[in-house]
């Protein structure tokens, strides 16, 4: 990940995992779907390992979108096509959901 992504800095992030970050800990959830026990479990990774999916699934879970948001368009800049499990353009297209009237979005789409 670029150490600055217009003007947020974003690397102290990158070794954090979003439970530091906000405090909250969630724990393993009981009876789980795949995207509850998915997401509850990225909480818990350095933001800086996750892969475009894991991007992709917690902006369309809206989990963690405040600080995910300059790491979705730090990918996004490098490929605006970049593809998480399902096709081609699908984080464009959750961040595009997600934050719709973002102009640096909007220049991607």
């Amino acid at each position: 990940m670029p150490e600055e992504h217009e003007g947020r800095v974003i690397a102290p992030l990158a070794n954090k995992t979003l439970e530091e970050i906000d405090g909250q800990r969630w724990g393993t959830p009981c009876c789980a779907s795949y995207i509850e026990a998915t997401c509850a479990s990225l909480r818990k990774k350095p933001i800086g390992q996750f892969t475009t999916e894991n991007l992709r699934m917690m902006i369309s879970q809206d989990i963690g979108t405040d600080v995910l948001k300059p790491f979705a368009l730090a990918v996004l800049q490098d490929d605006p096509m970049a593809e998480g499990d399902y096709y081609p353009g699908d984080l464009l297209e959750a961040a595009a959901k997600r934050w719709p009237d973002d102009p640096e979005l909007q220049t991607l789409t």
